[in-house]
């Protein structure tokens, strides 16, 4: 089977590079982040994109501090996870838990690896996290990126219904 442009690659900011967003691909740095029953749990500061495959992989999002002994901090998030909002320029962000947030490690710029990686997406995709994995699977670095975390059809559909 030909590999589709998932493999594994390092990631860039969007902010730092050359990579011009695609028709149908909004510029959504400095837009707020919500979660489902419209509380506002950060916002976002850049895009992580993979230059060999030219897609955006993750969403740079600076939460808030939200309490419950979780501190202001900055985050990743993988793209297919999060949608936009359908009028507005809000991201929301379901489905994910304030000890999803607190487990996430900080993003330090240059130091996303394929560790890092497969850390976030344990810390959201497993079985306990709001079922949104039936089970973990081994992760293979040549289709890492071929999985619904990873949709960019799934975010920048705006005609999706939210179900508050």
């Amino acid at each position: 089977m030909e590999n589709q442009g998932n493999t594994y690659s390092e990631l860039q900011e969007l902010s730092n590079s050359d990579y011009k967003l695609t028709a149908g691909e909004a510029d959504i740095k400095g837009w707020t982040v919500q979660n489902e029953s419209e509380t506002q749990i950060g916002k976002v500061r850049d895009l992580l994109f993979d230059p060999i495959n030219n897609a955006v992989r993750y969403l740079i999002i600076d939460l808030d501090d939200l309490g419950v002994d979780m501190e202001s901090k900055g985050v990743i998030i993988p793209i297919g996870l999060a949608h936009l909002h359908e009028h507005e320029d809000i991201v929301i962000l379901p489905n994910i838990h304030t000890d999803q947030f607190k487990a996430l490690p900080y993003y330090v710029s240059g130091e996303i690896d394929q560790n890092v990686e497969n850390e976030i997406r344990t810390i959201i995709g497993s079985p306990a996290a709001l079922r949104l994995e039936e089970k973990i699977v081994e992760l293979d670095v040549a289709e890492f990126y071929n999985h619904h975390h990873f949709d960019k059809a799934q975010f920048y559909n705006r005609d999706r219904k939210i179900h508050l």
